[in-house]
């Protein structure tokens, strides 16, 4: 990453504020053309085509031309990467390129087996007709635009720094964890011409946020792909510790660089600590001050062994059990890295490292996990940037089993109600806030009052009731604080009370709680209550996520597949993401269960364990990406089941079939990728056959289609299971 500190800055400091009148599309404008990515496979034992003579690239392009693609279009073409598989397979991805810009959203993924012959074709090219149309704005404005989207309430200000290429980096402050970017890109449109625009990066500090905004060149913001995964988990039951510390070593430095996962070791040469252990895959550190950087303290450790004993029995927070989960969250961490290296997650598919010993991809990005994070509690997330720039794994301490918070009804009578406390804004202390209570009223034309829209009329000095609804929390309490609202309470409409779904926003100044449903009803039934949200003045003892591995394993199989499949946003893509990193999770630990000590809940956080999980394809709805990954990863699980004791194989296909997967897939493209890598690798027909009852089990088979859409998704489900066979739909 190139800094700006130090250079001189050009003489206009752009404020968030400035730029508003093409912030938001209108009505019939045109629109970035997210057309879906064509996948064209062989069949089982075939090839698309004669074996090539020339560069992988060459036959790729060649095989476009085949297709219809004009030759402008094909020309456009640059490869930016091209590697070899163990199984003999040549990975081709390409971007396209016109008047010096990329084209944002267009590429492809190339499969050539060993005979030089291909095997599959992913694209979603452009079609290129002369230079694109000149952008009105310059990249300030973009970034103005962007920020106004995203970050509305932010007092930021920005001035232009270095600029690389096509990208103008902007000094933004401590508002962010990275100096927001804009690069000049080149954007498809909905009516076939290409324009001018800018892709926007934005990491906020305290919350985690990366997002990367699509700002057209006339500042209509035309996209929005948020990069940032958070988890959330339910709380309240016991701790269901599974084994005692156990003393591990890590592997040693190879004696030939290139031959192990880690042929550096682990650790690495500058001087370690307690609180700060810095090695070749991870930097792992206590964050308590939430400023992304390791906290001062802890004690120097000379000879390389991080042996500190954890005591349950008391909080998390005292000086030995903070050094535990630094060791703890630096173990894990490596772990995955070098399980996922064996899978095909190396340096040319996008891992994460400092050093790549010359072995593809771009270096000087190993994970950087913040043990004890204090932005939030109950909670866990993975920001990813492209390759080359360090994923940021945030940790939280849990609520422990008991409760920790209640909303106390005044009057008009006296009662209270278990409450679990949100990771935005306020915290509460035991004094807590008091006021009347008002049911969220979400406007004319709905009939909600989950808070997912802008509230109509004042709510100055009220609490604001609001049921759970399908919107991200933050949404409930960024309305309620802009109709002024003290705080809110969320009535869980499922039921039980459990851990929010939310990734916490620096400008939320509100608190929120949320209680269960027969509790919410039972308020909603009082005539003006007048209530206190306040937190117990005794707490139960926190829980330290940094200690459980399937919290760990899932957050970083989040970067597994933003770097190997690509977007992972949106309802479908969304889903699959939180499926897929429950997957990694249920991999690496064996069981069908994720999260049980850090939500004491020996069933998990999941709404029913994996081993026969009821819901099907047909029950996504496009609302809840936690939700709708649950299906994923129970098919998965059912997978696993019928490969079983050749599950470390089951393993390499999942991970290797993300190279055959598209972008911002849905459920029926990860089945596929698998496919493919089965037919491509092991050419078992009885293994495809595995994938295909396993998934039709869960309504993925042939015929099945989700289709992302501007309020969720739609899902055509399907049980046929096709036998014995490695092809597609």
């Amino acid at each position: 990453m190139h800094s700006v500190q130090g250079l001189k800055a050009t003489a206009i400091a752009v404020a968030v504020f400035a730029f508003a009148s093409h912030a938001f599309a209108q009505e019939g404008s045109l629109q970035f053309d997210k057309q879906r990515a064509q996948t064209v496979r062989a069949a089982a034992g075939q090839a698309l085509g004669p074996a090539s003579r020339g560069a992988p690239a060459d036959a790729v392009q060649a095989f476009l031309r085949g297709r219809g693609k004009s030759e402008s279009s094909v020309a456009a073409l640059r490869q930016t990467d091209s590697r070899t598989s163990a199984g003999g397979v040549t990975h081709v991805r390409m971007e396209q390129q016109v008047a010096g810009l990329t084209v944002y959203g267009a590429y492809v993924k190339a499969a050539l087996n060993a005979r030089g012959e291909l095997v599959q074709v992913i694209e979603r090219t452009a079609a290129i007709s002369g230079a694109p149309k000149a952008a009105s704005i310059s990249e300030s404005q973009a970034l103005s635009a962007a920020m106004q989207r995203l970050h509305p309430a932010a007092q930021a200000s920005f001035a232009a720094g270095a600029r690389s290429g096509n990208t103008l980096q902007f000094a933004g402050g401590a508002f962010f964890h990275s100096d927001p970017r804009v690069t000049k890109v080149a954007v498809p449109m909905n009516d076939g011409s290409i324009a001018e625009g800018y892709l926007v990066e934005t990491w906020t500090r305290k919350s985690n946020e990366l997002h990367h905004t699509l700002v057209g060149g006339d500042g209509t913001v035309l996209s929005v792909e948020r990069r940032t995964a958070s988890d959330s988990y339910s709380v309240f039951i016991e701790d269901p510790l599974k084994g005692p510390q156990t003393t591990v070593n890590g592997p040693a430095p190879a004696s030939t660089p290139g031959t192990t996962p880690s042929p550096a070791g682990w650790l690495g040469s500058v001087a370690q600590s307690t609180f700060l252990i810095t090695g070749n895959n991870v930097k792992g550190y206590l964050d308590t001050d939430a400023n992304n950087k390791p906290d001062s303290g802890g004690t120097a450790v000379a000879d390389g062994n991080f042996l500190t004993a954890w005591n349950g029995t008391v909080s998390p927070t005292t000086t030995s059990n903070k050094a535990v989960a630094v060791q703890n969250l630096f173990y894990l961490n490596n772990v995955i890295h070098d399980k996922l290296y064996t899978k095909g997650f190396t340096e040319a598919t996008g891992n994460f490292q400092a050093d790549n010993f010359g072995r593809g991809g771009r270096d000087g990005d190993p994970v950087l996990a913040e043990a004890h994070d204090g932005s939030g509690t109950d909670n866990a997330n993975f920001a990813t940037p492209n390759d080359g720039r360090s994923g940021r794994m945030q940790m939280y301490l849990w609520t422990g089993p008991g409760q920790s918070h209640e909303v106390r009804v005044n009057s008009p009578i006296s009662a209270s109600y278990n409450a679990v406390p949100a990771a935005w804004g306020a915290v509460l202390n035991s004094t807590g806030v008091t006021g009347n209570v008002v049911l969220a009223n979400d406007g004319a034309g709905t009939s909600t009052s989950d808070a997912c829209e802008s509230l109509t009329g004042n709510l100055r000095g009220v609490v604001v009731l609001a049921d759970r609804g399908s919107c991200d929390f933050v949404v409930k309490a960024a309305n309620a604080q802009r109709a002024g609202a003290i705080g809110i309470i969320v009535a869980n409409n499922q039921g039980t009370i459990e851990t929010l779904v939310m990734g916490g926003d620096a400008n939320i100044r509100i608190p929120g709680v949320m209680i269960g449903k027969n509790d919410g009803a039972a308020l909603r039934a009082l005539t003006s209550p007048n209530v206190t949200l306040r937190k117990l003045p005794v707490q139960p003892l926190q829980l330290d996520a940094s200690l459980d591995a399937d919290v760990v394993f899932h957050e970083y199989g989040h970067g597994l597949t933003w770097r190997m499949i690509g977007g992972m946003s949106g309802p479908l893509a969304g889903a699959i993401g939180e499926g897929a990193s429950d997957t990694v999770a249920m991999f690496m630990n064996g069981d069908d269960r994720i999260g049980e000590y850090s939500a004491s809940n020996p069933a998990g956080i999941r709404r029913a364990p994996y081993a026969g999980y009821p819901l099907k394809y047909g029950d996504v709805k496009g609302e809840e990406v936690h939700d709708d990954g649950e299906i994923y990863a129970a098919a998965m699980w059912r997978l696993m089941e019928l490969f079983g004791t050749r599950r470390e194989q089951l393993f390499t296909h999942f991970v290797d079939g993300m190279n055959y997967t598209p972008s911002t897939p849905a459920f029926e493209d990860m089945r596929d990728g698998m496919l493919q890598s089965i037919a491509n690798t092991t050419a078992s027909a009885t293994d495809c056959g595995l994938v295909w009852q396993a998934f039709a089990e869960f309504g993925i088979g042939q015929g099945a289609q989700g289709i992302a859409t501007r309020t969720g998704a739609t899902v055509t489900p399907s049980t046929v299971n096709p036998g014995n066979t490695c092809s597609t739909n």
